[in-house]
């Protein structure tokens, strides 16, 4: 009897071990194909803006011919929206953090290189970097790391 009940704990434990990774795995590929899109959808807006008109720690303003795109990050929320005319889209939800930086572009011994910027005038590149998560079970599960990435305004005059 003894015996049986250490075979079926093993085996429940087993069981629990699995789903529990099963499940963050799917977290992992949700929070994963999420920040893909949102970086597709980004990337391109950022790529056809002709200038980016304002910039803050929450917020970036493109200027794309005469229309104003808008991503707006709300820490309360955990939300990063896009805002163009009058529409409004989600494009993360659970965002934990959201960081803007700006660059510019200088050629430099025959090399493109980086170098911050403070004003939105000069601004050639924007890094944004995020770090999602979700709520599984009653436990916030963290997503598979910190997401970044550099854009190249390419229709600035």
């Amino acid at each position: 009897m003894g015996l049986g009940s250490l075979l079926l704990m093993a085996v429940v434990s087993a069981y629990y071990f699995s789903a529990r990774s099963f499940s963050d795995l799917a977290n992992y590929l949700d929070l994963d194909s999420q920040s893909r899109v949102a970086f597709d959808r980004m990337g391109k807006d950022i790529r056809q803006a002709d200038r980016l008109a304002s910039y803050g720690t929450n917020r970036l303003v493109f200027q794309s011919g005469s229309n104003q795109i808008t991503f707006d990050y709300n820490s309360t929320n955990r939300t990063l929206t896009r805002q163009t005319g009058g529409a409004t889209q989600t494009l993360l939800s659970g965002c934990d953090y959201l960081r803007y930086d700006i660059f510019q572009r200088n050629l430099a011994n025959g090399a493109y290189d980086y170098y911050p910027t403070a004003v939105a005038t000069n601004c050639k590149v924007v890094q944004v970097t995020w770090l999602c998560s979700q709520n599984l079970y009653g436990r916030k599960a963290e997503s598979e790391s910190l997401q970044s990435a550099r854009i190249v305004i390419r229709k600035q005059k």
